[in-house]
């Protein structure tokens, strides 16, 4: 149907469109389910202060994904939101083992990633 008078068809120009994702995250890592190098690392400097056994094993591209974002605090904030928040209804959920292993990753980022600055006055309140 054209709607603009030039000719321009509404259905051939939306079946043109390139996909656009805002996804950044390693493609070969994520088509083969494996873990990718940071999310190795990440594993690696948790050790066995947080346990994401559950997680790297049935979501290996969640952990990447948490891995791509474990330098950036905004972006990391923002991942951590998107996958504990229900936010979309087409979403089946995690288990709950697994949403266990994300808080506990949240709760380790926050607590020792993002130290809270020490207010002066703050402390002298609580004396």
């Amino acid at each position: 149907m054209d709607l603009t008078g030039y000719g321009y068809l509404r259905g051939a120009l939306r079946q043109q469109l390139p996909r656009v994702t805002t996804e950044a995250t390693a493609p070969m890592a994520q088509a083969t389910g494996e873990l990718s190098g940071q999310a190795l690392r990440l594993l690696v400097k948790l050790d066995a202060k947080v346990g994401v056994d559950q997680l790297s094993a049935r979501f290996p591209r969640v952990l990447n994904r948490i891995a791509d974002a474990w330098s950036n605090p905004q972006q990391a904030d923002r991942c951590f939101d998107d996958l504990l928040l229900y936010s979309r209804g087409v979403r089946q959920g995690f288990p709950r083992e697994v949403i266990s292993e994300i808080a506990s990753l949240r709760h380790y980022y926050v607590a020792c990633m993002l130290p809270r600055a020490v207010d002066p006055w703050e402390q002298a309140m609580l004396r």
